[in-house]
C-alpha cells in the first residue's frame, strides 16, 4: 500500500512538474497580448527559471526524480531565450571609442546633481535622457561641467516630465528627425566626430505594456522598421525600450543590432524596478548599435529615478 501510495506520489509530482514547465517554456516565445499580462509575465522569465531550479529540491524530497528533472530542463530552456546574446564582430575593424549613457528620469524627478555626477564619471560623449523636461535638462547641464562637456544637444522637448526625450552630446549633431510610433518623444540626429566620420543616435522610449499593450507592440515594431530602414551603416539605438530579452518582440527588434551588455556577459542583469521593495527583476534599459563592437557595460542608480542608468562603451567600426 506504501509502494503503491508512493508511486502515485511520483506520478502526479511529474505530471505537475510538466505542465509548470511546458508553459515556462513557451512563454518567452509567446506574442500575444492578453490585455498586457503575457509581457508582465514574461518580463519574469528570468527570475521565474531561477524560481524552477529551486522549486525542483523539493520533488527530489519525495524522491520524484523525473519531477526534479523537468523542472531543471524546463528552467534551462525557458531561461536560454532570455539572455543576452554574444554575437561576434563580423569582420569590424575597431575605431573611434564612444561611450554613451541611458537614463529614464522618472518625469524629471531624478536628482539632478547626482546624476550629473554619474555621468561625469562614465565620460560619457552621448548621453539619452528620456521622461525629462527642459528644467530638469538645465539642471543637470549646470553641474559637474557638463554643459562644457557636452554642449550639443537636439530640439527642446515636449512639455512636461512625461514624454520629454533629449540627446546630449559631445559632438556637433546635424540632420535631427523625429521617430514616430509612440506617445513619447523619440529624437534622433547624426553625430559628426573630430575626425570627420559619422554616426546615428536615437533615444528611443516605447511605452510600457502594462495599461496600453497594443500602444507597446505598436510601438516596438515601429521602431523596428524604423531601424530596418535607416540607412546608417553606424547607428546606436539608446533608452527606456519597456521590453527585455524575454519578449519575442524585442528579440526581432534587436536582431540586427548589438548590445553593450554583451560586455557583461550572458546573463541579463536588470535596470527595473529601482527603489522598490522588490529588487529589480527585468532588464528594460538598453544601449544598442550596429557598425560598433561593445567593450564595457555598467549600471547606475539615481534617487528619484525607478529606472537604473545604463553606461555603454562601444568602439564603433571604422567606415
Amino acid at each position: 500500500m506504501g509502494t503503491t501510495r508512493r508511486r502515485r506520489s511520483r506520478w502526479v509530482w511529474t505530471g505537475v512538474a510538466l505542465a509548470i514547465a511546458v508553459v515556462a517554456v513557451a512563454l518567452p516565445h509567446l506574442d500575444v497580448l492578453v490585455g498586457g499580462l503575457v509581457p508582465a509575465a514574461q518580463a519574469l522569465v528570468p527570475l521565474g527559471a531561477v524560481g524552477l531550479v529551486v522549486l525542483a529540491v523539493v520533488p527530489l524530497i519525495f524522491r520524484a526524480w523525473a519531477a526534479a528533472a523537468i523542472l531543471v530542463v524546463g528552467a534551462v530552456l525557458a531561461g536560454l531565450p532570455t539572455l543576452t546574446p554574444l554575437r561576434a564582430d563580423a569582420g569590424c575593424v575597431a575605431g573611434t571609442p564612444v561611450t554613451v549613457v541611458a537614463f529614464n528620469a522618472k518625469f524629471a524627478g531624478a536628482d539632478p546633481g547626482l546624476l550629473a555626477e554619474r555621468i561625469d564619471e562614465a565620460a560619457a560623449d552621448i548621453v539619452v535622457l528620456v521622461e525629462t523636461d527642459e528644467a530638469h535638462i538645465a539642471a543637470v547641464l549646470r553641474e559637474r561641467g557638463l554643459a562644457e562637456a557636452l554642449p550639443h544637444r537636439t530640439r527642446e522637448t515636449s512639455e512636461g516630465g512625461v514624454n520629454g526625450s533629449v540627446i546630449l552630446s559631445a559632438f556637433p549633431l546635424s540632420d535631427e528627425e523625429d521617430i514616430e510610433g509612440s506617445v513619447f518623444d523619440q529624437v534622433t540626429a547624426v553625430a559628426a566626430l573630430p575626425d570627420g566620420e559619422e554616426f546615428r543616435v536615437a533615444a528611443v522610449h516605447p511605452p510600457p505594456p502594462i495599461g496600453q499593450p497594443a500602444d507597446w507592440r505598436a510601438g516596438l515594431r515601429a521602431l523596428e522598421q524604423w531601424i530596418r530602414e535607416t540607412p546608417d551603416e553606424r547607428l546606436i539605438v539608446a533608452g527606456d525600450l519597456n521590453a527585455s530579452y524575454a519578449h519575442p518582440a524585442f528579440r526581432h527588434l534587436a536582431s540586427t543590432l548589438r548590445t553593450a551588455a554583451e560586455a557583461a556577459g550572458p546573463v541579463p542583469w536588470p535596470t527595473w524596478p529601482e527603489e522598490r521593495p522588490v529588487p529589480a527583476f527585468t532588464a528594460i534599459d538598453h544601449v544598442l548599435a550596429r557598425g560598433a563592437v561593445p567593450t564595457a557595460w555598467d549600471s547606475f542608480a539615481v534617487p528619484g529615478s525607478d529606472h537604473r542608468g545604463v553606461v555603454g562603451e562601444w568602439s564603433l567600426c571604422a567606415p
